[in-house]
């Protein structure tokens, strides 16, 4: 089961999970529309590891660990933004908010 959603002139859908079924769709605007979503205030820390978060996707195909984004966070932000603790202030449900309002697909575990 899918939902859509429409931004202007375009048709989005999105699985049953919440996330967007199509990665291509990912805009500024729907970034916006997730975030209100997730009742996540975008600043722009956020923008930025959105961004990150995209850009890593794209370049390596998998999706990035907390670990990974810190590490980024402390080159972007400095050494006291760069840490777990502040990524969780900035998207307090975890990761996966973050993923969400990027636009990347759910994570899949293998067994």
């Amino acid at each position: 089961m899918t939902d859509r959603i429409q931004l202007g002139d375009t048709i989005i859908s999105l699985d049953f999970r919440g996330y967007l079924e199509n990665f291509s769709l990912w805009s500024p605007q729907l970034m916006e529309w997730f975030a209100q979503q997730e009742e996540v205030e975008l600043s722009r820390d956020q923008v930025q590891l959105i961004n990150y978060i995209r850009d890593f996707f794209i370049e390596n195909k998998v999706h990035p660990v907390v670990r990974i984004v810190a590490a980024h966070m402390v080159e972007t932000l400095g050494k006291e933004q760069g840490t777990i603790k502040y990524f969780h202030t900035l998207f307090p449900k975890g990761v996966h908010q973050a993923y969400r309002i990027a636009g990347l697909p759910p994570v899949v575990l293998s067994v």
